[in-house]
């Protein structure tokens, strides 16, 4: 696949996918005035993992991905790109071009791995171009900023189809503005416990992020904490 059907790009956030109840990585065209968006639903280590190196965030114990780093570099082994360049049945496929004694070799991989072990050893992440045409998120013309897109995106997600696993594809949502989808009026609803459900789904995420740093402690702490609010929020 040539350079120039590759764009390359940069990962953005990490954020929840709340129709399916699982994590977004959104990556973004690094180069252009009006970058596309390409969301991908992916696992909760997975995210979390991504998560802590955006935040440069270190583990007090190295996990998978800081240990295939260390162990690629110890074998002088580069990481020259990887590249998403397929999805079919709206399964993303991935791979992780690697480089050793000058011979090249792609290693068929998930798209989360793929960036999170990019992340760590400071390889270019690269779309098909073909791909990106087809599934991107196009910014419109009144949208200032990525946030705004995203705005947009969670506006729209009841249109969203149905991803089949948690590496999968989320539709191309450029649609016209006729066919927003409109925020949906809570006003009649029971009144939901917001704060609490903003407390539960902070302690969800530390959790995550103690189990995958091994802190069982602080994990059974958290857990405990995390019973204790579904009890008092549950009917």
């Amino acid at each position: 696949m040539g350079e120039a059907s590759l764009v390359e790009m940069t990962v953005v956030k990490v954020s929840p996918y709340l129709r399916e109840d699982r994590p977004l990585v959104w990556l973004s065209e690094k180069e252009g005035g009006q970058p596309r968006l390409l969301p991908i639903a992916i696992g909760e280590f997975e995210a979390a993992a991504i998560q802590m190196q955006l935040k440069n965030d270190e583990p007090i114990r190295p996990i998978s991905y800081d240990l295939l780093s260390s162990m690629l570099d110890c074998l002088t082994i580069g990481v020259r790109q990887v590249i998403i360049h397929n999805v079919r049945r709206s399964i993303y496929y991935a791979k992780v071009v690697i480089e050793k004694d000058h011979k090249i070799k792609d290693i068929d991989s998930r798209p989360s791995d793929a960036i999170a072990l990019a992340l760590r050893t400071s390889s270019p992440i690269y779309v098909a171009r073909e791909l990106l045409d087809k599934v991107g998120l196009e910014p419109l013309e009144t949208e200032l900023d990525i946030e705004h897109t995203l705005d947009r995106f969670y506006e729209l997600e009841p249109q969203i189809s149905e991803p089949l696993n948690p590496e999968a594809e989320v539709a191309n949502i450029s649609l016209p503005e006729s066919q927003f989808a409109q925020t949906p009026d809570l006003s009649e609803a029971d009144p939901p416990a917001e704060e609490e459900k903003s407390d539960l789904t902070r302690l969800q995420h530390q959790l995550q992020h103690a189990v995958l740093c091994e802190e069982y402690e602080e994990a059974a702490r958290l857990r405990d904490a995390i019973d204790s609010l579904e009890d008092k929020t549950s009917p």
